[in-house]
């Protein structure tokens, strides 16, 4: 059966890789949502249907998916997959950059899901899949606030999961680990905090290190990809799916050990890969 989906975060990533992956299927109705809105383009002139979305502009969204239903029809799922990381050292990551974080992907997931939301009740059906990560369940020196928001989306998902269980809405969280997408060039470069206290210096270029290469060797993008299909379409799904080796081993590992010893599991894993 055909489905209208709406993803955001689609101009690049999983977003746009999921998206692309549909679009092929030619079966379903695709709509698409970023703030660079000339990244649509490609998606636009393979089928999709372009809705530009500063996710940060929580009155625009609702707006968004009002627009979609009133072209296409109740949305069946939405993949709530705007995103991105900021890494630096919790004292030195400016205060704009840390609200920004938590905007886009904490506060800007949550409007969207709130959005969907009351459609879906009167419906009695629909999907919501939130773009999770292995760091909902662990940190490290570096990434505390990335981390942060992640660990809230886990905490939302669960929460939301219980609430609308019994309305014929189902919540799927997708937690992948280091994939390679643009994330981490973008989180690497673009939005790394280079410390300027000398003290984080050192910790902070191990940190730096181990994720570029963590990049360097990780899975291409189609399985995790492939999973958020099956949590956007498929009859069956479960509730959380875990993509890659890593997931699984960081959940286990923080569950594990006690606290100290966490850490320096974690410190001696970054050292060895500098």
């Amino acid at each position: 059966m055909a489905k209208v989906i709406w993803i955001t975060g689609a101009s690049s990533g999983f977003g746009m890789a999921v998206a692309l992956h549909l679009l092929k299927q030619r079966k379903h109705v695709v709509c698409v949502s970023a703030r660079r809105a000339h990244l649509l383009e490609m998606l636009v002139r393979k089928g999709a249907y372009a809705y530009p979305l500063d996710i940060t502009k929580t009155a625009d969204i609702g707006q968004v998916q009002e627009a979609i239903e009133a072209d296409h029809g109740p949305i069946d799922a939405v993949l709530v997959n705007a995103g991105y990381g900021v890494y630096g050292p919790i004292e030195e990551v400016p205060e704009e950059a840390v609200r920004r974080q938590f905007e886009v992907n904490v506060f800007g997931a949550v409007e969207t899901v709130r959005s969907v939301l009351p459609s879906m009740r009167r419906e009695k059906r629909g999907r919501i899949v939130l773009t999770s990560s292995s760091a909902a369940h662990v940190s490290s020196a570096g990434m505390g606030y990335y981390a942060a928001t992640k660990h809230s989306i886990k905490a939302i998902g669960t929460a939301l999961r219980q609430e609308v269980g019994d309305l014929g809405i189902e919540v799927v969280m997708v937690e992948p680990g280091v994939v390679k997408t643009a994330f981490g060039q973008v989180a690497l470069n673009e939005n790394y905090m280079t410390p300027r206290v000398p003290d984080y210096q050192s910790q902070m270029d191990d940190m730096k290190t181990f994720m570029l290469k963590a990049f360097e060797r990780a899975p291409e993008v189609d399985h995790t990809r492939d999973i958020m299909i099956k949590a956007l379409i498929e009859e069956h799904v479960k509730p959380v799916y875990r993509t890659t080796r890593g997931s699984l081993a960081l959940g286990f590992i923080s569950r594990l050990f006690p606290a100290r010893m966490y850490d320096a599991i974690v410190k001696q894993a970054i050292g060895r890969l500098h």
